[in-house]
């Protein structure tokens, strides 16, 4: 929930190239006539579009019978589709969102967030002082580790000594908590960290050094046993936490059985878990190649994945008859990224040009369909802190864009290209390809600013060397993704201040850094919205990036499967225990 954003960034670079997009606004049938029990409890519509609560847009399955008899037959056993995980089931060390969706449920967390993206109590509940400088956390009664001992607060100190280690090297960042005393532990001589007190077995005290708004999201951990994964834990060793890593301990819904890299993960019921046994003896995470995702569905090999929301793929899911759909939108963006230290993208105009001559529209429309949106501002339409108002819209407009080249001294020579200073106007735009955004978005671009006497030429990569590139800042054009997180600031402040770790585009305005500050330092979320909202505003008239398009996620799943629930911002994982098999 917290750290993680410059791996989600990269998942979602891959993942937000599956075919969906969709907003709050889109139309649907939001009858609540029928039985049939949704992910929120709602009840929905047998026929088309059922509800459209926290951002989720249902279509429930129209003829359950069609289950085919593969899936019937699994009585007491859920599979999920998986593209496949690190084998690192350790959220500490988890390498990417799919490690996390195993990770997610071995494991519990002392914070969680509810359907909206808000922080609310997981394993323990918490108490926050009025300053907001104290953080009490007690461990929920009932809590116990799969051999059966209870967790206990050295638990949860434990895990935030191992993310504060000096030797740690997994990818959460501890720095955002701003706990006391953390400085002089991870990088100083220190043996103990001053804010991480245990106050009684089930009792912990987090004191920081200032109060922040996203605080209580970067204080997520999950309860890692000390006994089986610190017994001989040292600072600046971490080496025997890792190598427990692949054989997990934990106190989550389902223990680990067994784990065959490229195939499935086995996992079974916990029957001592604190929020009640799960209805589902035996889950399986098993591996589906990318594309395959609504096809194993359909035939009965799997039960629940994220397919591709192609409009075909609609249309197939709903005609099986017995996959009901969940369609939501997706906390991410794609984008073009510029180097904007580039002499011809160093000018504001420059990039605004670009932007107004890019008919995003027309490619979100033939990539997604319905099922996308155009996207101005770096931020999801379900979030709290979303708003465009007074935004630029940069509607294509060729002439516009002429007028802004030309201002910005890039005028036509006598060949009809761009020129200045002696130069023309080249841009080398890296991507991946086949690709289903690229490979529809290349030529639009390639024809839109040949118009303005702009040649752009394109280098195909695979994504390791995209990535690659991108992260040392080698790139002069691009297409990328970056995730978002429930809270604006890591979304923002990781992408967008000046030597951010995900500012591959070479961004620097001091506005932008002071606002980023101000915004991780209130507390108050009414005061926070409007520091945000001057914050989107320098973005979109700045365009570090041309913001391209928001999608949507298109969870499926064979009906039979019950109490299923997810949101753009709670993942099915957290409430998996409450999962059924019907007829």
């Amino acid at each position: 929930m917290k750290k993680k954003l410059a791996i989600l960034s990269i998942v979602l670079s891959i993942i937000l190239t599956i075919p969906a997009c969709t907003s709050k606004s889109e139309p649907g049938d939001t009858s609540e006539s029928s039985s049939l029990s949704t992910s929120t409890g709602t009840k929905a519509s047998q026929t088309g579009f059922g509800y459209k609560k926290y951002g989720v847009e249902y279509t429930a399955a129209t003829d359950v019978g069609k289950s085919p008899k593969v899936a019937t037959d699994r009585k007491d056993t859920l599979v999920i589709g998986l593209p496949d995980t690190t084998g690192i089931f350790n959220y500490l060390y988890g390498d990417n969102a799919y490690d996390w969706y195993a990770i997610y449920t071995m494991f519990d967390f002392n914070i969680e967030v509810d359907f909206d993206g808000k922080a609310i109590p997981g394993a323990t509940d918490y108490k926050v002082s009025d300053d907001g400088l104290t953080y009490t956390f007690k461990i929920k009664d009932g809590v116990k580790f799969w051999d059966g001992n209870p967790a206990t607060a050295s638990d949860l100190e434990f895990a935030y000594y191992l993310e504060a280690d000096p030797k740690y090297d997994g990818p959460s960042d501890i720095s955002k908590t701003f706990i006391k005393g953390l400085d002089a532990y991870k990088n100083g001589s220190a043996d103990k960290i001053e804010g991480i007190k245990v106050i009684d077995d089930k009792t912990l005290q987090i004191t920081v050094d200032k109060a922040s708004g996203p605080a209580i999201y970067a204080l997520q951990v999950p309860l890692l046993e000390k006994k089986y994964y610190g017994a001989d834990f040292k600072k600046g060793d971490t080496a025997k936490v890792k190598e427990k890593n692949g054989a997990p301990m934990g106190t989550g819904q389902y223990k680990f059985v067994d784990y065959k890299a490229g195939q499935e993960l086995k996992l079974v019921a916990n029957e001592s878990y604190f929020k009640g046994a799960p209805k589902i003896k035996n889950l399986i995470f098993s591996v589906t190649p990318t594309g395959q995702e609504l096809q194993r569905v359909m035939a009965g090999e799997t039960d629940i994945d994220m397919a591709d929301v192609s409009p075909d793929n609609m249309k197939a899911a709903k005609d099986a008859g017995f996959i009901d759909i969940y369609r939501f939108a997706t906390n991410g963006y794609g984008y073009v990224g510029l180097n904007d230290a580039d002499p011809k993208f160093s000018d504001v105009k420059v990039r605004q040009a670009l932007m107004y001559a890019l008919n995003r529209a027309a490619v979100v429309e033939k990539v997604y369909g319905e099922y996308a949106r155009v996207v101005n501002i770096p931020e999801s339409n379900v979030s709290w802190a979303y708003d465009d108002e007074g935004c630029n819209t940069y509607e294509y407009n060729l002439d516009k864009a002429g007028q802004l080249l030309d201002e910005a001294g890039w005028k036509l020579n006598s060949n009809g290209k761009r020129e200045k200073d002696g130069k023309e106007f080249k841009i080398k735009f890296s991507c991946m390809s086949p690709h289903p955004v690229t490979d529809i978005m290349v030529p639009v671009m390639k024809d839109d600013y040949a118009k303005l006497g702009i040649d752009v030429t394109v280098e195909n990569l695979d994504w390791p060397t995209l990535q690659q590139k991108a992260t040392k800042k080698q790139l002069e054009a691009y297409f990328m993704a970056n995730g978002l997180t429930p809270d604006p600031d890591n979304s923002l402040a990781n992408a967008y201040k000046s030597n951010a770790t995900q500012n591959y585009y070479n961004y620097k305005n001091d506005e932008v850094d002071k606002l980023c500050e101000e915004g991780l330092n209130e507390i108050s979320t009414e005061k926070r919205k409007p520091i945000y909202k001057e914050l989107y505003k320098i973005l979109n008239n700045d365009l570090p990036v041309l913001f391209v398009y928001q999608r949507s996620d298109m969870w499926v799943a064979n009906s039979r499967i019950k109490n299923y629930e997810l949101s753009s911002f709670r993942d099915f994982f957290y409430n998996l225990y409450k999962a059924e098999i019907g007829k």
